[in-house]
């Protein structure tokens, strides 16, 4: 009998012990689950492919290996939170290719990343490949293979062609050069349609363009180019999307070979007349550039001391033929302003004064020069002061323009240091000349955008504890432990 009653005040203890347990636990709570480390490609750079339908699990880690192929009637599906780590010695690559998708929508809590499989303090631009997106909307070139050593093609006529979802991804430490003039950016666009979801994106530390659009159609809005080597947004190809609210923020120890820019734009490299043309329209950027104060500027190649990378240009390059728009936005803080020249024997500023090609209620603030009519860059070289740029001058400055300057990043009244590279200082403060004043009567193809009242990309309410860059956006990502 004392038996049974010890075993039941054994049990009565048990289950109470189960009741705490149960009531204490948090129910929406996920349990922490260690992921395994699974290999994505067996590191060639051949015809490696995702044969069927595949879903990279959350809180699995990937390895990148090689070129992993996305092709045709296939859909990559990737989950919240899910990290892919370029492989260095195969220059991992995902190509996702005509027909087929990438379904990768992540979110502001769990957001997918790509970054380096280097070891934290240890990763470079140029770790992996990047990411590359075609499909089959048209671009002003035909049928063409995509730059970067890969076998894939774009370019069709279907305008609305859909190659899936990125939303709220990172991409980290790629951007490989295959050849001269034969890149893999951060991520690259290749005649992707407007069915495509595109929203959210941070490409850190490229060691090429951060985003690069060969013709096509897709739209996007939350882009960060943060710390890039070349240029931070490159449309090329008879691109004609639309992009609204963009961040690109300069490393002004780190320019390319080549001159490297915020905004590059080409209607191809011949710089012919060929439709459709590059005709983007950009609206609420923030591009700045690597000068923190342009009256000790001192960026000349050969300089003793210099702390700026001889090899920046422009905050807007815009040759070729290209009828690229960009409204309510502020570049700030380059050696060069604008450039807007006839390269190749285009008629580029015809184009601007036609009114092909708009710059209009822009802000231009803390420039070596504001302007100049050609390109300056050449290893070694001085800016050209000949060169005063007499026909941007003219265009920026016109009555019906609305555009602005600023000799200076102060007169912005934005954060005490606008330049700083670890922690976002770029929000206007309500009485900035960038807080109010949008216009949106002189935007070509307005819908689509939000009209909003402030020039750029912040609104005077937003804060660093508070943005569209906080919570999935990553400033630090040479130390993050992933």
């Amino acid at each position: 009998m004392k038996n049974l009653k010890f075993i039941g005040l054994m049990l009565l203890v048990c289950s109470m012990l189960f009741i705490n347990v149960s009531c204490d636990k948090n129910e929406d709570e996920e349990p922490i689950v260690k992921g395994e480390t699974l290999d994505l490609g067996d590191g060639s750079k051949e015809n490696f492919e995702i044969k069927t339908d595949m879903t990279l699990k959350y809180p699995n880690t990937y390895n990148l290996r090689g070129f992993v192929y996305v092709p045709n009637g296939v859909t990559l599906t990737i989950e919240p939170g899910t990290i892919i780590k370029g492989e260095k010695s195969t220059q991992g690559t995902l190509i996702v290719e005509r027909g087929g998708k990438i379904m990768a929508q992540g979110s502001k809590e769990r957001p997918i990343v790509f970054t380096s499989a280097q070891a934290p303090g240890s990763r470079k631009p140029g770790d992996w490949g990047g990411l590359i997106l075609l499909g089959k909307a048209p671009n002003n070139m035909g049928e063409q293979t995509i730059e970067g050593g890969v076998r894939s093609k774009h370019g069709g006529t279907n305008p609305n062609d859909n190659s899936g979802v990125l939303s709220y991804v990172r991409v980290e430490f790629a951007g490989v050069e295959y050849s001269t003039d034969n890149e893999i950016n951060g991520i690259t666009f290749g005649s992707v349609g407007a069915g495509t979801t595109i929203d959210h994106l941070q490409v850190s530390f490229s060691g090429d363009d951060s985003f690069e659009w060969f013709g096509g159609t897709v739209n996007a809005k939350y882009l960060v180019a943060f710390r890039g080597w070349d240029d931070d947004f490159d449309t090329d190809n008879g691109f004609s999307g639309k992009i609204q609210f963009a961040l690109g923020i300069r490393d002004p120890k780190v320019g390319d070979k080549s001159a490297s820019n915020g905004f590059e734009s080409d209607n191809n490299a011949n710089g012919s007349a060929t439709d459709p043309y590059t005709s983007p329209v950009f609206a609420n950027v923030s591009l700045f550039g690597p000068v923190a104060n342009p009256a000790s500027y001192v960026n000349e190649a050969g300089v003793s001391g210099s702390n700026v990378d001889a090899r920046f240009q422009a905050g807007l390059h815009l040759r070729r033929n290209t009828q690229l728009s960009i409204f309510n936005s502020l570049i700030a803080a380059f050696p060069i302003g604008i450039i807007v020249e006839n390269d190749k024997g285009s008629s580029t500023q015809q184009g601007a004064t036609d009114g092909k090609l708009n710059i209009a209620n822009c802000i231009l603030a803390g420039a070596v020069k504001n302007f100049q009519d050609a390109q300056y860059w050449k290893e070694g070289s001085q800016l050209n002061s000949a060169d005063n740029g007499t026909f941007i001058s003219g265009y920026f400055n016109r009555t019906n323009g609305g555009n602005r300057t600023f000799a200076t990043l102060a007169e912005l009244k934005l954060g005490s240091n606008p330049l700083n590279l670890s922690a976002l200082e770029v929000f206007p403060k309500s009485d900035s000349p960038l807080a109010t004043g949008a216009l949106w009567t002189n935007v070509k193809v307005s819908s689509g955008f939000d009209k909003v009242n402030y020039i750029g990309a912040f609104s005077p309410t937003e804060t660093a504890a508070s943005n569209w860059t906080s919570g999935w956006c990553n400033f630090n990502p040479q130390n993050t432990v992933y």
